[in-house]
């Protein structure tokens, strides 16, 4: 995040400036003040080593931007600037910009993670308001040599493949990059002809109703135009951060049954699971919006913004909370909350009404809040229509603030009912205390019932109103398979609910309790059971659930969403910590996995007209050595120090490719030798099976590997010419392939000739219905996202290999 410094004569002025700044930034914003002398007789005046104390506090690699009120302010700064190195410098921008309303634009955009030419050039238009205010056309834009020269609109068009579209988080997610490029960009749905809207909001954005396979068209002008449509690019070949999904086509709502029993009640399921307890209403009540007006409108606007802010703070911890139990993509949910409050969408209606009709600042945001949310209410799509809770739940928050109105509940021990719960009141439930959740509305695609589902909570949604007059206390069943809740059950029913629930909680518990045996089948095969990891947080959760090793660390995570690469030292620390972490585990490390569809902005690659047939995995680092040595030595340093280190090649065709990174490895040992840094003087090292040549000429492979992970999801899409992230062909992909499961097990066949051991790391690892055949087709590792370890080991424990040997045969055939 672009830190900030206040530069002054005075140090009271910097200081009250740099507090401004802090009411319009979240915490995570560094912001530093370096005002006046240190002398008792001259307090005024600027001094380099303040200032070079100030940026060296909030610096960082994304840059600082300072801001400095006149004369000698500028000349002591560019001093300061000269105890800097030359890469440190070129990340210091001084801002040509008012002071006051310069470092309040700055603030926010910083707050919104916007990168330091942004940051920059909205400092410096931020007296153009104020202009127009007064009736004074502003100062055109002037260039300077932070800005590259305006550039002709450029224009990108997209299929969003999404299953859910481009629902609350991925149009976070596309927001927040669109924000990294000071370019100005806009958006607009082709399929449904709507917009353009403004790219960098996210309101704009999801209300634009882009669902699966909607084509998007983006335009982008002026500077880094290029390079923003190129990282928006990546992050929908990346489906927008979503987890892969297989696509599925839009699914009619269907009507709800008839209940089979005078005492039920009906609705949605939402999360699964059964529960028996007791009923504990929570009807929370918002006190009436004030309607009267106000005669200071300032102080109105700041009594919303410091509410708003208190939002944030919530929300931030929210999303750490769930960040810190493993839920990222649950935490999503929030990041894309924060955006729609700090929408302009929703602020600016409020802004004015506050000041040009003097509304009070609760009405003022619960009118504009319900004009944004009433354009969610009207799309077609069932899941996008539910965002419309997510604007009036942040709302809420808000007005909770605004008005003085607690809203911490504490439940007792039972299933809740509520008319409906905000993602906030979901995320802060504690499993062990709510045993289920029923709700009169909301629908089971909203962000409770995800984060319900991340918390293992059952869940029932659309019960409608009758689930509220149930008595507080009374006896319920909530069958959260089937979206049914029995009020007041009697004694067949309770057996039977009872029933299910002690076979369901065996089964979860065996695999809890049996998630650090190994898994071995009944006739004594031994299975590695391991995790596909992105991060150091990953490793420590795989630990807890039972992984015996991690299978892929997906090193690109490292290299996107940012501007440059990383540094060997940066990459040798984390993956150092996901080591440590690991405890002895073995650690695959799976080298950078980028390409044609996945761009890196600072790696100069070229435009593929077949990105996927194209400059991809190992090839690209091959032709680009420097980047690749630098991953290399890092990993050989962590070597090191853990002998359990692997290492693999990804998207390798041919054995001289193989060869090649051998030899920049040799490379890199000798450049660490030559800073006389330790390294590992050997790796155990592999390829990634997932072109059908590698796995055709196995046989080689195997004289000279020492495993080999096969990527089946790679591997199916090329072996049946179909892309996966194509909807057209979706009904060609199929792991479970015949002519998929014999390359399968030809790989298997030649690496066991040679001793050398086989794992699976793609999707297909971590399904229950894929494990028996890969097992009896002599996989010796499998590899998955960690939730699904203790599953899977269960699964092992129950086969016979000789069974599993028989199944795999007939599917072959």
């Amino acid at each position: 995040m672009v830190g900030l410094v206040v530069v002054s004569h005075s140090a009271q002025l910097a200081a009250g400036v740099a507090e401004l700044m802090r009411e319009m930034a979240s915490p995570d914003v560094r912001i530093a003040a370096a005002g006046g002398l240190d002398l008792p007789d001259h307090p005024l005046g600027t001094d380099v080593g303040l200032i070079h104390q100030a940026i060296t506090q909030v610096y960082s690699d994304d840059g600082v931007v300072v801001l400095v009120d006149l004369g000698s302010a500028i000349l002591s700064t560019e001093m300061a600037l000269e105890m800097f190195s030359p890469e440190q410098r070129a990340r210091i921008v001084l801002a040509p910009a008012a002071l006051v309303e310069g470092g309040i634009a700055a603030a926010v955009q910083a707050r919104l993670g916007s990168d330091v030419h942004t940051v920059v050039n909205e400092a410096r238009t931020a007296l153009d308001a104020k202009l127009a205010q007064l009736g004074i056309a502003p100062t055109p834009p002037v260039e300077t040599n932070s800005f590259a020269p305006n550039v002709p609109a450029q224009k990108l068009k997209l299929v969003v493949k999404n299953r859910l579209g481009l629902h609350a988080r991925p149009a976070a997610r596309f927001v927040q990059t669109a924000a990294r490029f000071p370019a100005d960009m806009r958006v607009q749905n082709l399929t449904a002809q709507r917009g353009p809207v403004n790219a960098k909001s996210i309101n704009a954005v999801a209300t634009l109703g882009v669902l699966q396979n909607h084509e998007i068209e983006i335009t982008a002008s002026g500077e880094q135009a290029q390079a923003a449509l190129a990282a928006l690019q990546n992050l929908a070949d990346e489906n927008f951060g979503d987890a892969d999904e297989t696509p599925a086509a839009p699914r009619a709502e269907t009507p709800l049954a008839a209940p089979s029993s005078a005492n039920e009640i009906v609705g949605r399921a939402a999360s699964p699971g059964f529960a028996i307890g007791a009923a504990r209403l929570y009807q929370p009540a918002l006190p009436q919006i004030p309607t009267q007006t106000i005669d200071d409108p300032e102080a109105e606007w700041t009594r919303l913004s410091n509410a708003i802010r208190a939002t944030e703070t919530e929300l931030q911890a929210t999303h750490n909370a769930l960040i810190a139990r493993g839920s990222a993509n649950e935490a999503g949910i929030f990041d894309a909350q924060m955006l729609m409050l700090q929408d302009e969408s929703i602020q600016e209606p409020a802004r004015r009404a506050i000041f040009e009709q003097k509304q009070n600042a609760a009405r003022a945001l619960h009118d504009s809040a319900e004009q944004v949310a009433s354009a969610y209410d009207a799309l077609s799509d069932e899941y996008q229509r539910a965002r419309a809770a997510d604007v009036r739940a942040v709302t809420r928050q808000v007005l909770l603030h605004l008005l003085g109105v607690a809203h911490n509940a504490n439940f007792e021990r039972g299933i809740l009912i509520a008319p409906d719960l905000t993602p906030a009141e979901t995320a802060s439930l504690d499993p062990q205390t709510i045993q289920a959740i029923c709700t009169a509305f909301g629908g089971p695609t909203g962000h409770s019932a995800i984060l319900a589902k991340s918390l293992g909570i059952p869940a029932i949604v659309g019960l409608g109103e009758n689930i509220l007059h149930v008595q507080n206390g009374v006896t319920l069943i909530a069958d959260g398979e089937n979206g049914r809740v029995f009020v007041n059950p009697d004694d067949a029913q309770l057996r039977e609910y009872t029933t299910r629930i002690e076979n369901a909680r065996a089964s979860a518990e065996n695999a809890r309790r049996a998630r650090n045996e190994p898994a071995t089948t009944l006739d004594g095969q031994r299975i590695e059971i391991a995790a596909n990891i992105g991060s150091v947080q990953d490793a420590v959760r795989a630990v807890a659930l039972g992984a015996e090793a991690v299978g892929l660390f997906r090193t690109e995570f490292l290299f996107l969403e940012r501007r440059d690469a990383p540094t060997e030292d940066e990459q040798y620390e984390t993956y150092r910590a996901a080591a440590r972490a690991l405890d002895g585990r073995p650690l695959l490390i799976r080298t950078l996995d980028i390409g044609g569809d996945k761009p890196l902005p600072y790696a100069n690659m070229p435009q593929e007209a077949n990105p996927f047939l194209g400059l991809r995995g190992l090839r690209l680092c091959l032709a680009q050595p420097e980047l690749f040595k630098t991953q290399l030595r890092a990993i050989l340093r962590v070597g090191a120090e853990f002998p359990n280190l692997r290492v693999m090649f990804p998207m390798v065709s041919t054995v001289q490719e193989f060869h090649d990174a051998l030899a920049l490895i040799e490379i890199a040992r000798a450049e660490l030798r030559a800073r006389e840094l330790d390294y590992a003087a050997r790796l155990e090292t592999g390829i990634m099976v997932e072109v059908p040549s590698a796995a055709l000429r196995a046989a080689q492979f195997a004289r000279v590997v020492d495993f080999f992970s096969i990527g089946t999801n790679d591997l199916t899409q090329y072996t049946l010419a179909a892309e996966r992230g194509n909807p057209h062909v979706a009904s060609l992909i199929d792991t479970f392939h015949p002519s998929v499961l014999q390359l399968i097990a030809q790989v298997v066949q030649a690496a066991h000739a040679q001793n050398k051991w086989v794992g699976v790391c793609g999707e297909m690892g971590g399904d229950p219905r894929a494990i028996p055949l890969l097992v009896g087709l002599g996989v010796d590792e499998l590899s998955m996202s960690p939730p699904l370890i203790p599953q899977a080991k269960q699964i092992v424990r129950a086969l016979n290999l000789s069974d599993a040997q028989m199944q795999a045969q007939r599917a072959l055939e």
